[in-house]
């Protein structure tokens, strides 16, 4: 597992397993992002589609990237079209989880928009 760095500033989009289907608009430094929530209510998991949203038209970048407790989103791509800040689904309440379910997700589970390290040597 990666731990968060200690003075990394915690935001988080603020989504609930209620509003899903949905997607939202996020600016993330300097991109504006489309984030596309789905679930599957037979697995009982959620997924995320990645776009980058331009005035013309959405450019695809990830479809069907499902959401893993403390796990990066996109982690498996890296280069100048993906978000700066990581993803990342996050239990700071205190509770044991060991993953993300319906009633778990936007209430003790949210989603965290964490800055990288400056450092580029990822996590620790």
């Amino acid at each position: 597992m990666q731990l968060i760095p200690a003075a990394t500033e915690m935001r988080f989009i603020p989504i609930t397993a209620e509003q899903v289907p949905c997607a939202l608009l996020c600016k993330l430094v300097d991109k504006t992002y489309r984030l596309t929530f789905n679930y599957n209510e037979d697995y009982d998991f959620f997924t995320v589609d990645l776009e980058i949203n331009n005035s013309a038209d959405n450019i695809p970048l990830v479809y069907g990237e499902i959401l893993h407790l403390n796990k990066p989103c996109f982690e498996a791509f890296n280069d100048e079209r993906y978000p700066l800040p990581v993803l990342v689904p996050l239990c700071l309440s205190g509770d044991s989880i060991e993953r993300i379910t319906y009633d778990s997700f936007g209430s003790i589970v949210k989603l965290y928009v964490v800055d990288r390290p400056a450092s580029g040597g990822g996590w620790t």
